[in-house]
């Protein structure tokens, strides 16, 4: 199964990268997530679940819990996976201080929006407040809980600012 397959039931854990990945990076995360999938199991029962890197830092990573669901074991060895690699990359997977966004489309000059950028939280709101993070800025949104809920006009995990969590906060 391919994460493009997953129905939009599928639970979904979401990590961010504290960088960017290169390309053969991101293809040897995918080739090592993909075994560690294809052997992920919850009391002996297998897990029908598939992941992806998207926007060059995100890592993605959902599971048909109709199949077979998640148990405390199984997700804490999705979580040692993503800590090992993290480990033996240079990569941290478990900062929760930073906000991945765009300018909206055609910002940057470049049709369809500019690059993603990561920025601080602190940073982020600073940019903000001086008018350069717009209501139609668009951020990469890691709450969602399901495949579906992740689906957006914009993209998988993207948002608007204005519709985000992010402006939550602002208000």
């Amino acid at each position: 199964m391919t994460f493009q397959e997953l129905p939009a039931h599928a639970r979904l854990w979401v990590h961010v990268a504290d960088r960017d990945l290169t390309a053969e990076e991101q293809k040897a995360l995918r080739t090592t997530l993909a075994q560690f999938l294809e052997g992920w199991s919850a009391h002996g029962a297998a897990l029908s679940a598939a992941g992806d890197v998207l926007y060059d830092r995100v890592l993605v990573v959902g599971l048909d819990e109709q199949r077979a669901g998640a148990t405390g074991c199984s997700i804490d060895s999705l979580v040692g996976f993503v800590r090992a690699h993290g480990t033996a990359r240079g990569v941290d997977w478990f900062d929760r201080h930073q906000v991945i966004w765009r300018l909206p489309q055609g910002g940057d000059d470049l049709p369809g929006g500019g690059a993603w950028k990561a920025t601080r939280t602190a940073d982020f709101w600073a940019m903000r407040k001086a008018g350069v993070v717009t209501a139609d800025t668009e951020v990469v949104d890691p709450l969602a809980s399901t495949v579906g809920e992740a689906h957006s006009a914009g993209g998988f995990l993207v948002k608007r600012f204005d519709e985000s969590w992010h402006a939550e906060m602002w208000r």
